[in-house]
């Protein structure tokens, strides 16, 4: 039997792991964006997994919401955290640069955490409004700064940091439902039926995409960048985040957030061979210290 030391190790690594593969997700769609398009990348993410995930939306079918209200947030979420999000993700990531993308997807949980505050009319306290006003401020330094990507063969651009962004803000509506539904149905359970809500949404669209795709152009390093997509950033990542979120807290493993711009950054430059430019390195300490200075309100 493990003792809780050893328990609390192994949930950190399991989180640790979880934020590596989620920092690595911009890099990942960057590579499969070299041959497949923004749009079947996105659709298969979510189609694929919810395919995957059949067993378990089978097993937690007694689970939808009986209300309809409860319904329509279930749903909510799931066209925003697992349609809305991947696609305008994916479409992004190919028109900026990795860097640029990791960067801006830090600045997730103060999106969330607004909305949040707009939708339980709980406002939050000053520290916070400081940490959001830190945040942006390092986002807009970003966006109006440019760089150049290896990964796409052109320089970041305004539009592709605004796509990023405008995903981070669709993301952040799918969290703030998927977080209510999670809480009425337990996390697993809302999490496949919301998946299964996206593939569901894709699937008119995907498939035939799919279907007329020729397969044998993608190289084998650019399906392998799919299949992570795939089975790790949409499956794996969320399984290890939840385990690690049941045995060792939020308070433990929130902060571990921290490192998943950093992640992305390293893979850019490191397997990319993307630039790192001091204007990145700037926006990045201030969203990162913006959102610290926020979770501390």
């Amino acid at each position: 039997m493990k003792s809780n030391s050893q328990s609390n190790a192994v949930a950190l690594l399991a989180a640790l792991a979880a934020v590596t593969i989620w920092g690595a997700s911009p890099a990942a769609t960057a590579v499969a964006g070299r041959s497949i398009s923004p749009e079947l990348i996105a659709g298969l993410r979510s189609l694929l997994a919810g395919i995957i995930l059949l067993p378990l939306l089978f097993r937690f079918r007694d689970r939808f919401p009986i209300v309809w209200s409860e319904r329509v947030e279930l749903v909510a979420g799931g066209l925003f955290g697992f349609m809305a999000y991947p696609l305008l993700l994916s479409i992004g990531v190919l028109k900026t640069s990795v860097t640029h993308a990791s960067v801006i997807l830090a600045s997730a949980p103060i999106f969330t955490g607004l909305l949040s505050f707009l939708i339980t009319s709980r406002w939050p306290k000053l520290p916070w409004w400081c940490g959001g006003v830190v945040s942006l401020s390092g986002i807009v330094i970003l966006i109006l700064s440019r760089s150049s990507a290896v990964t796409t063969g052109m320089p970041a651009t305004l539009l592709g940091d605004g796509l990023v962004l405008l995903s981070v803000l669709f993301a952040s509506v799918g969290y703030v439902f998927g977080g209510r539904s999670s809480s009425r149905m337990g996390q697993w359970p809302a999490t496949a039926w919301s998946i299964a809500v996206g593939a569901l949404a894709f699937a008119p669209f995907t498939i035939p995409l799919a279907a007329g795709f020729d397969w044998t152009v993608p190289s084998l390093f650019e399906l392998s960048a799919l299949a992570f997509l795939v089975l790790f950033v949409t499956i794996i990542g969320y399984a290890l985040w939840f385990y690690a979120l049941g045995e060792a807290g939020a308070a433990s493993v929130a902060p571990l957030q921290f490192l998943q711009p950093v992640v992305g950054i390293v893979v850019a430059v490191s397997l990319l061979g993307e630039v790192l430019s001091l204007n990145a390195m700037i926006s990045g300490a201030l969203i990162i210290f913006g959102v610290w200075l926020a979770r501390r309100a």
